[in-house]
């Protein structure tokens, strides 16, 4: 069984849409383990996946709109990293990241402490923006100390080739996929960039 966890290298970068891509592409699973803010980011994946009843709900849900150690506090509940319980599924599971990397989960651990436990495979997203090379360069650091290897980097928004081979040798990875600007994402467009995307997804994950 896959698990594919899919991290950003900041706040709205993408990772909603990247997961809904992939979990449309690989006949998955969609899981947001802690939610905050409404409307859920699970209920506009579950409007545009082909196949309904494929988004398990959040183990924590909270509905302040910022980070996890703060909308838990206001919400009188904490979250530590051994708090999860993931979904079983027979087909791949995508896991969606809350914020970067090192969003914070309580006072002393991050979003990436309890991600590294679940024995998964990571996909980093990039969105172009000013100072995005260096959240990059951190957030690659950050996983090589803890570890983590990456299956590929999906790149968000027109940036430059050169510069996106250079991240790429930066993270020693792969590009699994480059979105477009969208005014808005469709089930017909998503679908469409999902099987654009699903032969190098496959290629990588060795299928």
């Amino acid at each position: 069984m896959n698990r594919i966890v899919v991290a950003g290298i900041d706040t709205e970068v993408g990772k909603t849409v990247v997961s809904a891509i992939l979990a449309e592409a690989l006949d998955g699973y969609y899981w947001k383990p802690v939610q905050c803010g409404l409307p859920a980011d699970r209920d506009w994946v579950e409007e545009n996946l082909s196949a309904k009843g494929r988004c398990y709900p959040s183990s924590f849900s909270l509905s302040t709109p910022c980070s996890p150690h703060l909308a838990a506090r206001r919400e009188g509940i904490r979250i530590d990293a051994g708090d999860f319980t993931l979904p079983i599924v027979a087909a791949p599971l995508i896991i969606e990241g809350t914020g970067g990397l090192l969003a914070p989960l309580n006072e002393t651990e991050t979003w990436a402490d309890a991600a590294i436990q679940w024995k998964a495979q990571w996909v980093l997203v990039h969105r172009h923006y000013l100072g995005s090379l260096n959240h990059f360069a951190l957030t690659v650091e950050a996983m090589e100390r803890r570890k983590i290897s990456l299956l590929g980097v999906i790149f968000n928004g027109e940036g430059d080739a050169v510069t996106e081979e250079m991240l790429l040798r930066k993270a020693a990875s792969r590009c699994l996929g480059r979105l477009s600007w969208q005014e808005e994402f469709t089930p017909t467009i998503l679908w469409s960039i999902a099987q654009e995307w699903k032969q190098t997804l496959f290629s990588a994950l060795g299928r």
